[in-house]
C-alpha cells in the first residue's frame, strides 16, 4: 500500500500537512489551554443527572423502557465549531505521534502494511481450538431496547439511526415507536445519557462465559454510533466522560484476563456522522452517504441539528487523524487477543487504512509473545476474499455449511442483535435450549467457532432467559467438550442424519456427536478407517463393538442407552490418522 504521508525516500516523520486557519479568528493551539477547557466540559457533564436517576428508563429486564417523567432533552454543552476551535489542534498533534509510533512499530517488522504482507499472518491455534465465544451487544441502544419482530435477524442495535430516519427511508415502525414511546424531541444523545451503568460488573460477564463454557470475549466497544466505551483521548463521545462514566473495555478486559479469557474488540470502522473540515466550513461524513479518502461525498452541511456529532472533534480527514490513532491508543491500552471490524462496505482498506492498523496489530503483538487475529471485515469487497483478516465471518447463517477457511458465525439467541424487550421473558423469540445447542454442534462440525450473542439491557443486566440457555450449554460442554474443544472437522459436505462428527487435531480420535440415538442399534459412521483401537461413550462405562464395513464404519450400540438426553459422544479411537471417503 502507498504510504499516504510521504513520497518514498523522503524522511519517515509524520508532519501536519494542513495546518487550520479560519479567517478573522487565532486557534488556540496549546495544549495548557485544551486540558483546562476539557476539565471545564467534564464538570459541566458531570452536572448533568445520569441514567440510573430516571427508573421509567431503567426498568426491570423484560419491561417496556419509555421516556422518564420530567425529561428534559440532553444538549451537549460544546458545539462543533467550539471543538474546532479549541481542541482540534491538540488533537491532530495526537494524532500525528501516534502515526509516528505506528510506523515505528511497523518498520520493525515483520508485517508490512500491504495486503501481500498481512496476507502471510496466520490464523492463532488458540482461536481455532476456543470454538465458543460470547459477543456483548451494548451500547445506547441498549437503553430504548427495541425492535420490530420480523422472520429472520433484526436489529435494535440500529435503533439510534432508524428512530430518527425520515419516511422515505422506509424505517416507519422504528419512528412511530420511537415518537409514541419517547417523542420526537428525544435523539441519539439522549439515549447516551440515559445509559446506566447500575448492573454492569465485568465479572458478571466473564463468570457467566466460563459457566457457558465459552473460551472468549468480544464486547461492541464502538459501534456505528461512535460512542467509545473506553476512556477515549481523541473524542469526548467516550463512556468516561458522559452516560457511563465507567471505563467498560478496560474493567472487562481485565476481567478477562483474569478469568483466563481471551479479549477481543469490536470497532465499527464507519460511522452514522463525523465532522469534517471542507474548505474552513463543517460538514458531516456518514456511514450511508460515502466515505472518501481523496475528496468526500456530503449531503449536507453541519448544522445545529446534526445527529451523532456531539462531543467529537473535528478533522480534516476522519480514517487518518481520528480512527486509526484512536483504534491504536484502544490496541495499547487493552491489548486485545482480537480485532472485530464492522462497519467497513462503504470504503476500500486503503480508505481505511486498515492494512496499517494490521500491521501495526500484529506486530506489536509479536514484539510481546501474543498470538492475536483480525475477522475479514477490512473494507469493502474483503469478506470472505483469502488474505484479508484471519478467519471469515457468518453473521446470521451467511456460511452454511463445511468451510475449510477458519470462519466464524455470529449471531444472537433470538432475532434481535441487541437488547429487545419484548424477548427477555417471551420464548416464542428465543432459541430452545435444544436448538441452541445444536447450533453450536452444527458450526464446529462444519470447521467453525460460535460467537454467540448476549444483549444487555440500559443498565447492564442480562435477561434471564440468554443465561439460562448459556449454562444449559456450559453443562453439556462440561460433560462432552471432549468432542468440541481443540478439535478439527472432518470435512464432509453433509453429516450424517444421527448428528455431527468431529475429529482430533492429530486425527486419531473421531468423535460421533449422536442427536439422534439410533433405534436399530447401529450406529453407521461415512468415514473410511482400517483399524479401530477401541470405543468409548463418554458418560458410560460401556465399550461398544466397531466393525470397518464398506461405506464406513459401524459401531453397535444395541442394548445400550444414551447417556446424554440432548447428544452423546461416541468416541473412536483410531490407530492411524482418518481418512475421508
Amino acid at each position: 500500500m502507498t504510504n499516504h504521508f510521504h513520497p518514498p525516500g523522503k524522511s519517515q516523520t509524520i508532519v501536519n500537512p494542513c495546518p487550520i486557519r479560519f479567517e478573522g479568528e487565532i486557534l488556540r493551539t496549546t495544549r495548557a489551554w485544551c486540558r483546562i477547557w476539557g476539565a471545564v466540559c467534564l464538570v459541566g457533564l458531570g452536572m448533568v443527572a445520569r441514567g440510573q436517576d430516571y427508573p421509567e428508563a431503567h426498568p426491570p429486564v423484560g419491561q417496556q423502557p419509555h421516556r422518564p417523567t420530567g425529561y428534559t432533552p440532553f444538549h451537549y454543552p460544546k458545539s462543533a465549531k467550539e471543538l474546532l476551535e479549541q481542541e482540534t489542534p491538540a488533537l491532530l498533534e495526537r494524532s500525528y505521534a501516534a502515526w509516528n509510533q505506528m510506523r515505528g512499530v511497523i518498520d520493525k517488522g515483520p508485517y508490512r502494511a500491504e495486503h501481500e504482507s498481512i496476507a502471510t499472518h496466520p490464523c492463532p491455534e488458540w482461536f481455532l481450538d476456543a470454538k465458543f465465544g460470547m459477543f456483548i451487544d451494548w451500547g445506547p441502544w441498549s437503553v430504548a431496547g427495541w425492535a420490530p419482530q420480523i422472520e429472520k435477524a433484526t436489529y435494535p442495535d440500529w435503533y439510534e439511526r432508524n428512530s430518527q430516519a425520515d419516511k422515505s427511508e422506509a424505517m416507519g415502525d422504528f419512528r412511530s415507536y420511537h415518537l409514541k414511546t419517547w417523542g420526537a424531541d428525544i435523539k441519539p444523545d439522549d439515549l447516551i445519557q440515559l445509559m446506566s451503568a447500575s448492573g454492569f460488573r465485568a465479572e458478571n460477564f466473564t463468570g457467566l462465559a466460563k459457566a457457558a463454557g465459552m473460551r472468549y470475549v468480544v464486547p461492541f466497544l464502538k459501534h456505528h454510533g461512535g460512542y467509545c466505551l473506553w476512556n477515549s483521548s481523541f473524542t469526548h463521545r467516550n463512556s468516561m466522560e458522559w452516560g457511563l462514566k465507567r471505563d467498560f473495555a478496560g474493567e472487562l478486559s481485565k476481567a478477562c484476563r483474569t478469568a483466563g479469557l481471551r479479549y477481543g474488540a469490536y470497532i465499527s470502522l464507519g460511522e452514522w456522522g463525523y465532522p469534517i473540515i471542507r474548505e474552513k466550513q463543517l460538514w458531516t461524513q456518514t456511514l450511508g452517504h460515502g466515505w472518501e479518502h481523496d475528496h468526500l461525498t456530503v449531503k449536507e452541511k453541519l448544522t445545529a441539528d446534526t445527529l451523532f456529532i456531539s462531543g467529537k472533534i473535528p478533522v480534516h480527514d476522519y480514517s487518518r487523524e481520528y480512527l486509526v490513532p484512536s483504534i491504536k491508543e484502544l490496541i495499547d491500552r487493552t491489548s486485545p487477543d482480537l480485532l472485530w471490524f464492522d462497519g467497513q462496505w462503504e470504503a476500500t482498506p486503503a480508505e481505511w487504512y486498515s492494512p496499517e492498523l494490521a500491521a501495526y496489530f500484529y506486530n506489536r503483538a509479536a514484539a510481546r509473545g501474543q498470538k492475536v487475529c483480525i475477522n475479514d471485515r477490512l473494507g469493502m469487497d474483503t469478506a470472505r476474499y483469502p488474505g484479508w483478516g484471519d478467519y471469515y465471518v457468518s453473521e446470521y447463517h451467511v456460511i452454511k455449511g463445511f468451510q475449510p477457511h477458519p470462519w466464524e458465525e455470529n449471531r444472537s439467541l433470538s432475532h434481535s442483535y441487541g437488547y429487545n424487550w419484548e424477548e427477555s421473558f417471551d420464548d416464542r423469540f428465543v432459541m430452545s435450549e435444544n436448538d441452541a445447542l445444536d447450533l453450536l454442534l452444527r458450526t464446529v462440525a462444519n470447521g467453525g467457532n460460535l460467537l454467540l450473542m448476549i444483549s444487555p439491557d440500559g443498565s447492564g443486566n442480562i435477561p434471564p432467559n440468554q443465561e439460562r440457555r448459556l449454562r444449559f450449554l456450559g453443562q453439556w460442554l462440561a460433560r462432552n467438550g471432549e468432542a468440541i474443544y481443540a478439535t478439527r472437522p472432518v470435512g464432509l459436505t453433509q453429516q450424517p442424519d444421527w448428528g455431527y462428527l468431529t475429529r482430533s487435531k492429530n486425527g486419531r480420535q473421531l468423535y460421533c456427536i449422536v442427536r439422534h440415538w439410533p433405534a436399530s442399534g447401529e450406529l453407521t459412521v461415512p468415514v473410511s478407517a482400517k483399524k479401530i483401537a477401541v470405543a468409548r461413550i463418554i458418560g458410560s462405562s460401556i465399550k461398544p463393538a466397531v466393525s470397518v464395513q464398506d461405506g464406513g464404519l459401524r459401531v453397535n450400540l444395541s442394548g445400550i442407552q444414551a447417556p446424554d438426553s440432548n447428544a452423546s459422544v461416541v468416541v473412536l479411537e483410531l490407530k492411524e490418522k482418518l481418512k475421508l471417503l
